[in-house]
């Protein structure tokens, strides 16, 4: 960038992407400014303006920088297309003008987005093996003492234990409630009525032959 250069920057809370597609949308809102050409993939725009009474025109190249997830800087720089010379050195602040322009067209587009979340990149887990070591070699080192080594190492092993969920055993139904006292059945009893029968006949049977009996005894006589 040489003297008569002019620079500008502002971050942005957006990711690269949006910021991009803003540059994009704010373009025709310039006056005074036309879009020469934009790659998405280098970040790199430019626009130019022509030449009027404060200014025999300017190139105007805009680099995007990838901040992380949601935040993107915007650099631009202006620069006279006739460099010191034939006044370029004298645009009566029309190239610092042309900036602000951009910056504003741009934070306008940017204040009607919705608000972007940072990605937050999870770092991997490193096991308990790994964490020992660790706190071995500082030990080893001096750098930690034993009780400290023992105190660290208990924590360790304290975070990869899990709690161990011990299952309540499964309730069974019983055909009888425990509130209601099961009621003894007592055996059926069952009369034997056809042996009664038979001792009746038999009875009868005897008494008749006896009664017979008797009366051929009293005949006899």
């Amino acid at each position: 960038m040489s003297f008569v250069d002019h620079q500008g920057e502002v971050e942005y809370p957006y990711s690269f992407k949006t910021v991009f597609d803003a540059i994009i949308e704010a373009a025709p809102k310039m006056d005074g400014l036309s879009l020469d050409s934009a790659d998405e993939v280098s970040g790199r725009v430019t626009f130019k303006s022509g030449v009027s009474l404060r200014s025999w025109g300017e190139n105007i190249p805009i680099q995007l920088v990838r901040l992380s997830s949601a935040r993107t800087k915007m650099q631009i720089v202006s620069s006279p297309k006739t460099g010191a010379m034939f006044g370029g050195a004298f645009d009566l602040g029309k190239n610092r003008e042309n900036i602000d322009k951009i910056i504003k067209a741009v934070s306008d587009v940017l204040s009607k987005k919705p608000e972007e979340v940072e990605e937050v990149q999870q770092q991997p887990a490193t096991s308990t093996a790994d964490e020992l070591l660790k706190l071995k070699a500082l030990k080893d080192e001096g750098v930690i003492s034993q009780t400290e080594f023992n105190e660290q190492k208990e924590k360790v092993l304290a975070q990869t234990q899990s709690p161990i969920s011990v299952k309540s055993p499964t309730p069974t139904t019983s055909l009888q409630s425990d509130s209601q006292p099961v009621e003894k059945k007592e055996p059926i009893r069952i009369e034997s009525k056809g042996k009664d029968k038979t001792w009746v006949i038999a009875i009868v049977i005897f008494t008749i032959i006896m009664i017979i009996f008797a009366i051929v005894e009293a005949a006899s006589f």
